[in-house]
């Protein structure tokens, strides 16, 4: 299987690329402080000392908004090479290759992880653009050949992924699921197993909210005031919060575009969507337990985040009251030491995924899960199903939000509203039972 350390020790061995030795070699040097202007390549021909900061800085920027090697004349790569062709030896230029060749390396191989070929095939094409001698690339791509050929053109394109959205492959296994030192109702920590499943890899947008709200006519709950609350909660500019008439999915509070995930929607809501979902698609989407949520949101890790432990690096992956929200908003709590360029909640996958692939199971909204609320673990089912009683007056949300501090968006956390409930920070995921297997003449199956 394809690995960093394959393709470093790839570059290491080659002596006829002296930028790649030292691509590898200042891999983790820290980032020179620069000017952060955007540059674009045909603005300079002859580069001095300040354009090559300004190209460094404008080609972080890049790097961080996607641009890895397009559109052409404004991408990280083009901006590095062409300061490299004035100086080979140029250190910041050869790290921000190195960082680049990393990200994508790190992302093929959770794409081939999880069977995500039209993934694979882009980190590919980045990786042979900057180093196209790199070995384990023709392995990966025969891999692809080999296992995923059978994927049709087409997908991606069918009626039912423009409506449910990308949605990612979990294989099955088994997790400790809670934690050792967390909260009462976070324990006791136990195994539990589940088998394979698909879920969303955004949470449910604007956009897709708006086309059942359009076929259908749906009122949300926040627009005929269901339950014991009127409208929605917001956070009236950080000073008034509160349940406020008016205050809907269109109108949370705060701005939001149609690749934002919707907001203001409670479990009702939910439910509303994915039956509505089902029937269109002949599918059977439902809300994940917060068996499967947790399992996912863990991608294999047993830290408090699937990335380990540090607070300082949770801007990388997720949306979280950082420093920005705390200027802006001012709420009072303790923020995180990082800074994700968000005040309120940010457009699906503007961060960094899990190994699974997933955006935003940190931060960025609650989402709502299947469950009954139980306070604590004790008999919990083990198979990763959904826990229900007979009065479940709770239900589960799992994953915190761009309103939470770093405790409050950690894979183990979990909370409660009534179904009715519906909050400015809170909205839901898909998930899909990919592992009932019906086998015909077969007695025993």
């Amino acid at each position: 299987m394809i690995n960093q350390r394959t393709i470093t020790s790839s570059l290491l061995n080659m002596s006829n690329l002296s930028i790649f030795i030292l691509v590898v070699t200042l891999l983790f040097l820290p980032i020179v402080n620069a000017f952060a202007v955007a540059l674009t390549l045909d603005q300079h021909d002859d580069l001095d000392s300040l354009t090559i900061l300004g190209l460094l800085a404008a080609a972080e920027a890049d790097i961080e908004a996607g641009r890895h090697i397009e559109p052409v004349g404004k991408n990280a790569y083009e901006k590095v090479k062409k300061i490299l062709e004035e100086d080979e030896n140029n250190l910041g230029a050869a790290r921000i290759l190195a960082k680049i060749l990393k990200i994508n390396i790190e992302g093929l191989q959770t794409s081939l992880n999880v069977g995500d070929s039209i993934g694979a095939k882009e980190y590919l094409k980045i990786i042979r653009k900057i180093n196209p001698e790199a070995i384990a690339i023709s392995d990966a791509e025969k891999r692809l050949d080999d296992d995923l050929s059978a994927i049709h053109e087409e997908v991606g394109k069918t009626e039912q992924h423009n409506l449910a959205g990308d949605m990612v492959k979990i294989p099955g296994g088994s997790y400790l699921m809670g934690t050792l030192e967390g909260r009462k109702d976070e324990k006791p920590q136990h195994i539990v197993t589940v088998s394979s499943f698909e879920i969303g890899k955004y949470e449910v947008t604007v956009g897709q909210f708006k086309k059942f709200i359009e076929a259908t006519g749906y009122l949300t709950d926040a627009e005929t005031n269901a339950g014991i609350h009127k409208g929605c909660f917001g956070d009236g500019g950080g000073v008034d919060f509160g349940q406020k008439e008016g205050l809907t999915w269109r109108n949370p509070s705060y701005a939001q575009s149609d690749d934002h995930p919707v907001v203001c929607v409670s479990l009702n809501d939910a439910h509303a969507y994915i039956d509505w979902l089902n029937k269109e698609t002949g599918s059977n989407y439902s809300l994940p337990s917060e068996a499967q949520w947790e399992y996912a949101a863990r991608s294999g890790s047993t830290t408090d985040y699937h990335f380990g432990n540090s607070k300082s690096d949770l801007c990388l992956y997720a949306n979280v009251y950082d420093e920005v929200a705390k200027d802006i908003n001012h709420y009072g709590w303790r923020n995180a030491p990082c800074s994700d360029g968000e005040a309120k909640s940010s457009k699906v996958g503007q961060y960094k995924a899990s190994p699974f692939g997933l955006h935003d199971m940190h931060g960025n909204v609650w989402e709502w899960a299947e469950d009954c609320w139980k306070a604590g673990y004790h008999d919990a089912p083990s198979n990763g199903s959904v826990y229900k009683d007979n009065e479940c007056e709770y239900r589960v949300t799992r994953g915190g939000s761009w309103y939470n501090i770093p405790l409050g968006v950690r894979s183990a956390n979990r909370y409660w509203y009534e179904p009715t409930y519906r909050s400015f920070n809170l909205g839901f995921r898909l998930f899909r039972d990919t592992s009932m297997v019906v086998t015909l003449n077969t007695q025993q199956n």
